[in-house]
């Protein structure tokens, strides 16, 4: 009973020594140094507005089978535009 109270008193005291150790090692790294500036990165721009509207402009419009239900291959296939009409709009 008592040898195996005193394991879990150092086994606990071993613990709570790495835990600490841990915790140290992160303050050392700086790791707590900011604890405001994370909260706020997420608001942060990647790219500036003026540089965003130029590569907007650039990129060519979508194609249909990325906007409409018709897929590519059943509006260059002809086998299967017989099978699935074209929608309607």
């Amino acid at each position: 009973m008592t040898s195996s109270l005193i394991a879990l008193i150092l086994l606990s005291f071993c613990l709570g020594c790495g835990c600490w150790l841990f915790f140290l090692w992160g303050v050392h790294r700086g790791e707590f140094s900011d604890m405001e500036r994370p909260k706020h990165r997420m608001l942060d721009d990647d790219v500036p507005l003026q540089q965003q509207e130029k590569t907007d402009a650039a990129k060519p419009p979508p194609s249909v089978g990325s906007v409409g239900s018709v897929d590519s291959a059943s509006v260059h296939d002809p086998q299967n535009r017989q099978e699935h009409p074209p929608p309607s709009h």
